[in-house]
């Protein structure tokens, strides 16, 4: 695919999902319009919202209109979609233990020939809880860190159950919220459904920033017959966001019923 292609076919997606993201949040439009006010993003409850929020490159495209999803149908019932790897990420081997199968990207400012994605479509869809404890991974970043939203966890949901995406869910990579805590350097294993508040930003949806476990409470409650139709690693954030430019390798990726641990659990370009 052109970049130009690329780039209309982004803009088009976003300007779908926007509109329908208003039509579903309704009263909580407002919401959203408050938490990205210059003020509102300052503080949050006494914690500070990084500047970044709302500039996430692919934050509002469904990744699914990018997909090739014949590539990635499941080997035997039951073991699920594979991985498929977009954009400039790559199978590679663990630069520690070259026995090793892992994925990596090297991100840049090139747009979009640097940035990466490890998407995986979940049809039929499930609800949002069952990726309790089924949704966690490795990283290891030799210089660089996360920053201005990547690494991430994006997962494409849709409200209303007519099987298209309303909006995305961001789960930043780290061990404080927004992303913070990140190490560089050595391996790092990430649960994306611990604890940790400010994990996790639901802003698409006007329900705010969570951990994990309000934020499974707050899709539920808000949008009874959700789905979650594909579940993300982004790392997309280089072109305004410095230091997470470089190389990255990322292991052991659970989205669900699937764990990406070997070449055999990706695709790309069709194979």
């Amino acid at each position: 695919m052109s970049a130009r292609r690329f780039v209309d076919q982004v803009a088009r997606v976003g300007l779908a999902c926007t509109a329908r993201r208003v039509l579903v949040a309704a009263g909580l439009v407002a919401a959203v319009l408050v938490l990205r006010t210059p003020a509102a993003q300052a503080q949050l409850g006494g914690v500070t919202v990084p500047d970044w929020i709302g500039q996430l490159v692919l934050s509002s495209t469904d990744l699914a209109s990018m997909s090739d999803p014949g590539g990635t149908q499941e080997e035997l019932p039951g073991l699920g979609h594979k991985f498929e790897l977009l954009f400039a990420m790559e199978d590679d081997q663990d630069p520690q233990n070259l026995t090793n199968d892992v994925i990596s990207v090297l991100t840049t400012t090139a747009y979009p020939a640097g940035i990466g994605v490890a998407y995986r479509d979940t049809p039929p869809g499930f609800k949002i809880g069952a990726l309790t404890n089924q949704l966690q991974l490795k990283y290891y970043m030799p210089a660089r860190s996360c920053g201005g939203g990547s690494p991430r966890i994006q997962i494409a949901i849709d409200t209303d159950g007519d099987g298209v995406s309303n909006g995305n869910a961001f789960g930043y990579v780290g061990h404080t919220g927004f992303g913070g805590g990140c190490l560089t350097g050595v391996w790092d294993y990430v649960d994306m459904t611990d604890s940790v508040p400010f994990r996790w930003d639901l802003t698409q949806f006007g329900l705010g920033y969570h951990n994990w476990q309000s934020a499974v409470a707050a899709i539920s409650t808000g949008f009874p017959n959700h789905k979650v139709l594909s579940g993300s690693l982004v790392d997309d954030s280089c072109s305004f966001a410095p230091t997470s430019c470089g190389q990255a390798y990322y292991d052991l990726f659970t989205f669900e019923n699937r764990t990406l641990e070997q070449d055999q659990d990706t695709v790309k370009n069709g194979r």
